[in-house]
């Protein structure tokens, strides 16, 4: 670490501090913490959907992953693109007329409060892993700056997170996005125009050799039902209907998951390049590619300016996720159990106390697995979510009163019982599928005609 590296992460680091800072201002109530008073502009509905979006899984994990299998490292950010322009298209609107706060609200209005208690346990638990992910990510990235070890890197990362997110709750999710995605978008371009400087361009007689085979480097079934896991989960997270209820109106709210898809696209391939030049390199761990490359192949003021914003985007991207896990569980759980824990300063404290728990456990956790893949973690995280939520939530939202309340709660339960069991037996079939297909048969076994179509028959 040299002194540019230390001037350029304090830099970022404080842009940061000073957006907080001012997100905690404006939280005047339960209202504004949850989905920012529902007042957000564009920019700060990007900056909330990015903010969680575009974590350690799409930068370090996304370098990590095409150092070891190449191409193949783009399907995250591509899969979350698609995800985002999924809401655009079609969920957008329908969530928005719920009125609701949180996704399991919203199933719970059409299929009965069992389906939310379950949902909301199963639902979490898929969250939870990608904060893992996020702290595993954050973890790496503080051995590569300061030599640390993987359990005090851990540490470090649960304690900024835990700031970030208590501070400016929803506001500050948004407004910190924005301060990332400035800083974000900066070190990818100037990542992109280094690797082909140093590289020597891409393909023949460049060291980095495009293999198109590598984009499916673990066959073509697995890639692309990992892509799909992420459309999915994109559909079925909290967090990112958190960011679409906080907008001012529909416009902007569809606007902005329109631009948020756009934008992911770039950061993948800045995060691929670095992953495939750094394959020359022999590290001590994969997951160290990124940050060593802004340390070692970057002027010391650019690389870190680029390491702060690697910093603040993995500690952006666990605390947003872990906001929404917080949400579903005081909302949907406690707040079921004690009334007076959803409105008021007591409201404020279960929502701060519970952000607080949620990443001591999933810095625990982190610690136990600091080897694993970042993307496989955050692809395990996407498809739980999706087998658990997505069917059921398309129901509710398009398929009003034509499904009974028993076999939705079934299909919540069916559907992430089916994606283990495959993935654990080995099953020919894409786990995912499984898991998609077990909980959507669970529905159909449900279906029943509305009552007025039976009235006018009758």
């Amino acid at each position: 670490m040299q002194l540019g590296h230390l001037i350029g992460i304090a830099g970022a680091l404080v842009a940061l501090i000073l957006v907080e800072i001012r997100s905690a201002a404006r939280i005047k109530n339960a209202a504004d913490f949850d989905k920012g008073g529902g007042k957000s502009g564009l920019w700060l509905v990007c900056g909330a959907l990015l903010g969680s979006l575009i974590g350690g899984q799409s930068t370090i994990g996304t370098a990590q992953l095409a150092y070891v299998y190449g191409l193949s490292g783009i399907w995250f950010t591509l899969g979350a693109a698609l995800g985002c322009f999924a809401l655009y298209i079609g969920y957008v609107i329908p969530l928005r007329k719920s009125h609701e706060t949180t996704l399991m609200e919203v199933i719970a209005n059409q299929f009965g409060r069992r389906a939310e208690y379950i949902g909301s346990i199963l639902c979490s638990t898929g969250i939870l892993v990608s904060v893992v992910s996020n702290i595993i990510a954050a973890a790496a990235l503080m051995a590569a700056m300061t030599g640390s070890t993987m359990i005090t890197g851990c540490i470090i990362s649960m304690v900024l997170m835990c700031i970030y997110v208590v501070l400016g709750g929803a506001i500050g999710a948004g407004m910190g996005g924005i301060v990332k995605v400035i800083l974000l978008y900066g070190m990818s371009l100037v990542s992109i125009a280094a690797v082909l400087i140093l590289a020597g361009g891409i393909g023949q007689g460049s060291q980095i050799q495009l293999n198109v085979g590598d984009l499916f480097a673990r066959g073509v079934g697995e890639e692309i039902c990992n892509c799909l896991s992420l459309v999915l989960g994109v559909l079925s997270t909290q967090t990112y209907a958190q960011a679409i209820w906080s907008a001012r109106s529909y416009h902007v709210a569809r606007k902005a998951a329109l631009i948020s898809g756009i934008l992911c696209i770039p950061i993948g391939l800045g995060g691929v390049l670095v992953g495939l030049y750094m394959r020359s390199e022999q590290l001590a761990s994969p997951v160290e590619a990124f940050p060593i490359f802004l340390m070692e192949h970057l002027p010391p003021l650019v690389g870190g300016l680029g390491m702060g914003a690697l910093l603040i985007t993995v500690v952006t991207g666990g605390g947003g996720l872990t906001l929404g896990v917080s949400t579903i569980f005081v909302r949907d759980i406690l707040g079921r159990i004690r009334p007076e824990y959803l409105i008021g300063r007591k409201h404020l404290i279960a929502m701060r106390s519970s952000i607080v728990m949620t990443l001591l456990l999933t810095g625990m956790t982190a610690m136990i697995i600091p080897g694993a893949i970042i993307n496989d973690l955050g692809f395990l995280s996407m498809g739980l979510r999706g087998t658990v939520i997505f069917v059921p939530l398309t129901l509710a939202l398009f398929f009003k009163n034509h499904f009974k309340e028993e076999a939705i709660t079934v299909s919540m339960v069916m559907g992430p019982v089916g994606l283990i069991l495959a993935t654990a037996l080995k099953f020919e079939a894409e786990p995912l599928l499984v898991g998609v297909f077990a909980s959507a048969f669970a529905c159909l076994m449900g279906y029943k005609r509305p009552e007025k179509e039976v009235k006018v028959k009758q």
